[in-house]
């Protein structure tokens, strides 16, 4: 009988290293300073001590004075300093390597003081493209690997060439299988309108930049701007004494306005919504390109929001929790969760539909227009009542819910008008609150939990009764919806069962 010949073993994953140009890139500002300062204080003592000027008051120097020695002593330092740079470059790219296994994500980095950081790819979220302006000059990329901490990137790989961080993030997304269909019968419901072309990408809207410049000069932040420009050579005209200390409080309110006003154009700059098989996918940026794949099962609530200025021209923006993004750190960080900055109301019909492709199509614009528009308790949304005024009185006409099979849709404001849509499947928790002035009245408000993000579900002074009963009926929904959505996907196994 022949012997069955023994499993040979997989091979170990290789360690890969990271573009030879990004320590130069990560560091170049550092190197610039440390071998510029070197060679001023190198160039300064070598002066002093050949014109013998020690603390001597300084002499002009005639370069016909200075001996070719001299200079050829300066270039070898200067060489020498360069050469110093390109080897500690060498070493920190030598030493810096990564590695990309079924289970992890490594990376290691470090000569004296050695890190190795690492993401597990089950729990990865969404893996990101970002190209900074100096990295994208030289076709460089950084790939972002969001987790599901809801926090900062976990792993943060940089650099790669271009075609090499989308051939990888195209692999490490096709092993993950992070396209996330919708509850059964989903697709039965409504037929796909981006059907598979072959095509990875699928483009689906583009913000135009006049449209994307007239939201900036539209915002509060542009205004405050233009008061200042117009305010200050006012001042200046009535009180020209006060002058100093009027450009003393106008300058930094100005350079901080418009930092603000300039960063949100430079960030929506030549935004581009695509279709792609894991989800969504969104580029955008003038100088630092960054680009997001989104997965439509990632994406806990959706939040569509009409600035005052906006309305007469009829845009909205539409932002959205997503699970691994967390909330925004700051105003840099606030395009990560953003679908579509600045859009008309059809494009915002498109991006619901994308990000929630549970959804039936006919409840969604329904549900939409009136709760970006609706008014009082007419329709489908139960609103607060009347004796809300005494707390509420300008938004209590607009505040309510409405509920469908799928998902869950609060609005409120008055001149700036936001809806709100939670899939039931999605919420985490519900709570009902009160304070003595609204049990006084006999109001309650509900907060609906979902992942951290910029959208916050919550309905202010409903009737207690409504309250409660909106907290026990979403319980009941979300239990029921991810039943629904887990038990075709995701057997449930009996404990005893468990290993």
């Amino acid at each position: 009988m022949s012997a069955v010949p023994a499993p040979v073993p997989d091979p170990a994953p290789q360690w890969h290293r990271v573009h030879p140009l990004t320590p130069v890139v990560k560091g170049w500002l550092a190197i610039v300073v440390l071998v510029g300062g070197f060679v001023n204080i190198v160039l300064d003592d070598l002066l002093r001590a050949y014109l013998g000027g020690g603390d001597s008051p300084a002499q002009e120097l005639d370069p016909g004075q200075v001996s070719p020695l001299f200079w050829w002593a300066l270039a070898g330092i200067v060489v020498l300093v360069l050469l110093v740079a390109a080897a500690v470059v060498l070493v920190a790219w030598w030493f810096t390597r990564y590695q990309v296994t079924p289970e992890h994500v490594r990376i290691r980095s470090g000569v004296l003081f050695r890190q190795e950081r690492q993401a597990r790819l089950d729990r990865v979220q969404a893996i990101d493209i970002h190209r900074p302006f100096l990295p994208r000059l030289l076709g460089l990329a950084e790939l972002k690997f969001e987790v599901a901490d809801a926090g900062q990137s976990a792993v943060s790989l940089s650099y790669l060439t271009h075609p090499q961080a989308r051939a990888l993030r195209g692999e490490l997304l096709g092993r993950l299988g992070l396209a996330a269909p919708g509850p059964p019968g989903a697709a039965a419901r409504r037929p796909a309108p981006w059907a598979a072309t072959g095509d990875e990408e699928h483009p689906v809207l583009t913000v135009p930049v006049p449209r994307l410049l007239g939201s900036v000069l539209a915002s509060g932040s542009a205004v405050v701007l233009a008061v200042l420009l117009v305010a200050a050579p006012v001042a200046l005209v009535l009180d020209p004494v006060a002058g100093p200390a009027v450009l003393a409080a106008w300058l930094p309110g100005l350079v901080s306005f418009g930092a603000v006003a300039y960063r949100r154009f430079e960030q929506g700059y030549h935004f581009r919504l695509l279709r792609v098989p894991e989800g969504m996918r969104v580029r955008y940026g003038l100088f630092s390109v960054r680009s997001q794949t989104v997965p439509a099962g990632r994406i806990q609530a959706v939040g569509v929001d009409q600035p005052l200025l906006w309305r007469p021209f009829g845009w909205y923006r539409v932002r959205a929790n997503v699970a691994g993004y967390g909330p925004a750190a700051g105003e840099g960080d606030a395009m990560r969760s953003t679908l579509l900055p600045v859009g008309t109301l059809p494009e915002v019909r498109t991006v619901l539909h994308l990000a929630l492709p549970g959804a039936r199509d006919g409840d969604l614009p329904a549900l939409l227009g009136e709760g970006l528009h609706g008014l009082g308790g007419q329709g489908r949304y139960t609103t607060s009542p009347r004796r809300a005024r005494w707390l509420d009185p300008l938004v209590h006409r607009r505040t309510g819910f409405a509920a469908t099979e799928d998902v869950l849709a609060v609005r409120s404001g008055r001149l700036s008008r936001r809806t709100d849509v939670l899939p039931h499947e999605k919420t985490q928790s519900v709570a009902v609150s009160q304070g003595p002035l609204e049990r006084a009245l006999g109001l309650a408000d509900v907060e609906l939990h979902s992942t951290p993000g910029p959208v916050t579900v919550a309905v202010a002074h409903l009737d207690a009764g409504d309250a409660r009963a909106l907290a026990a009926a979403q319980t009941a929904h979300a239990a029921g919806a991810r039943r629904l959505a887990d038990g075709p996907r995701h057997p449930r196994v009996p404990l005893q069962e468990r290993a």
